[in-house]
């Protein structure tokens, strides 16, 4: 019956993923529906057909995972923490992919989903110093590191992606936000080069960071590094 119920909240949540993505022009969800419109700056197709399915049941596959994983591993107001972060991050890579940018309402909405998560903590749990603390070492790694790492490398990680790192840092703490940074930099640096040698990319080009951040993230929830 939990298992159902998994389904339904991984249906329910990659519906949500799809709706953000639709108004952010990068995929098209059908003729009827249609939500895509134009970019002004580019001119963007958004992903649709066979990719869209693609994307669709890789989301889902890995929302159900994740859930399971938690569930088995995590306290519920964690499961709410994670799987909620999961959301954001899986609709910055998502849209990051087709446009090469991080909107701000996705971090908006992280930085309101973490308050709100807060109040709750601050009102019902006990170690609320310690869990403060860890925030904080995490939003350290997550965002001040690599806003240094921006500033000195003049803009060669985009500030939305260090922006997303901030968010991960204060909803995951530090130990989750230090992995998924460590495993996005090697899935990074591994699809570049893929890319650069299938003549997919020349060495200046913009690599979208986003979608190796969440897979990233999805590879240490499933080895329950957080």
């Amino acid at each position: 019956m939990i298992y159902l119920l998994f389904v339904f909240i991984a249906t329910l949540s990659i519906g949500c993923v799809g709706g953000i993505c639709a108004r952010k022009g990068v995929v098209n969800p059908g003729k009827k529906f249609k939500l895509y419109q134009a970019c002004t700056e580019q001119d963007i197709i958004p992903y649709e057909g066979k990719k869209l399915i693609l994307i669709t049941i890789l989301c889902f596959v890995s929302a159900l995972a994740l859930q399971i994983s938690l569930y088995n591993h995590s306290s519920i107001i964690n499961f709410i923490k994670l799987y909620g972060l999961f959301l954001i991050l899986i609709s910055a890579a998502i849209v990051d992919s087709k446009r090469r940018i991080v909107p701000n309402s996705l971090i908006l909405i992280g930085l309101a989903f973490r308050i709100a998560i807060y109040i709750y903590e601050i009102i019902y749990i006990v170690e609320i110093k310690a869990i403060l603390l860890n925030d904080f070492i995490g939003f350290t790694i997550g965002f001040v590191f690599l806003a240094i790492v921006s500033w000195v490398t003049k803009g060669a990680m985009g500030f939305g992606d260090v922006k997303l790192f901030g968010i991960i840092g204060l909803i995951s703490g530090s130990f989750c936000t230090y992995s998924t940074l460590l495993i996005s930099l090697i899935l990074s640096t591994i699809f570049s080069l893929v890319a650069i040698g299938r003549k997919k990319m020349g060495r200046k080009d913009a690599f979208p960071f986003a979608p190796c951040i969440a897979i990233g993230y999805v590879i240490v929830i499933l080895l329950k590094s957080y």
